[in-house]
């Protein structure tokens, strides 16, 4: 990984991550490329693209595009996820967005842009697969909250997005089954982690928790691992 990636904790395109989202598009500096792939095939993924598209409009951003749906034109989304200088993945289903991501071939397009130094921001589910491991609470059932693998584009590193110091469930899960090396971050709602220079620097509007620290990384501070 050689690009900026910034994790968001949800509550993607609200007034909140207006200024998070300013500064991405203005480090992007190019075409910002939308692609909802954790929603549903169909117009949840529509909708939710469609929203990122004008929330990025509404930014100054001057050249900003909904890629085709990845699971019903696989060349033709990959053919515009290549031009993207900024990528955003927004939130939804983190099993269904990996497996879109991994059946299509768009995860190892991500792979290429992070390499060629493009941004790629992800909120919640987007945030999540980007990780070494990402929770799957929709595949749970009956043995509790699945922990597997994700993209591992930002290494040891796994998000719980939506954080509020309450996902008692989710934390017993992870550490039973992530590695102890695996940093776990806590970030809220219109909150984010950039992942660059292997240091994480908290943005957006609150601090981000490293839960397995049980330490608070404030606004505009770096942390790196020991």
């Amino acid at each position: 990984m050689t690009g900026l990636v910034c994790l968001q904790g949800g509550g993607e395109f609200s007034p909140g991550c207006v200024p998070m989202d300013t500064d991405l598009a203005r480090r992007g500096a190019g075409r910002v490329v939308v692609t909802a792939l954790a929603g549903t095939v169909g117009r949840d993924y529509r909708t939710a693209t469609d929203n990122g598209v004008r929330h990025f409009r509404g930014l100054g951003a001057g050249d900003v595009v909904g890629a085709p749906d990845a699971r019903e034109d696989r060349e033709g989304a990959l053919a515009v996820l290549r031009t993207a200088r900024l990528l955003v993945l927004p939130g939804g289903s983190p099993s269904r967005l990996l497996e879109a991501l991994l059946s299509t071939g768009a995860a190892e397009v991500v792979a290429e842009l992070l390499a060629d130094d493009v941004v790629v921001s992800g909120s919640s589910a987007g945030a999540m697969v980007l990780g070494s491991w990402t929770v799957l609470p929709d595949r749970g059932g009956s043995a509790g909250v699945q922990v597997a693998p994700g993209l591992g584009l930002v290494p040891d590193v796994l998000v719980v997005p939506h954080w509020s110091g309450a996902r008692g469930d989710w934390v017993r899960a992870i550490e039973a089954q992530v590695p102890a090396e695996v940093t776990v971050l806590g970030i809220p709602e219109e909150s984010g982690v950039l992942v660059a220079g292997g240091g994480l620097t908290a943005v957006g509007r609150t601090a981000t928790t490293l839960v397995r620290h049980q330490l608070d990384l404030d606004l505009h501070q770096t942390w790196r691992k020991p």
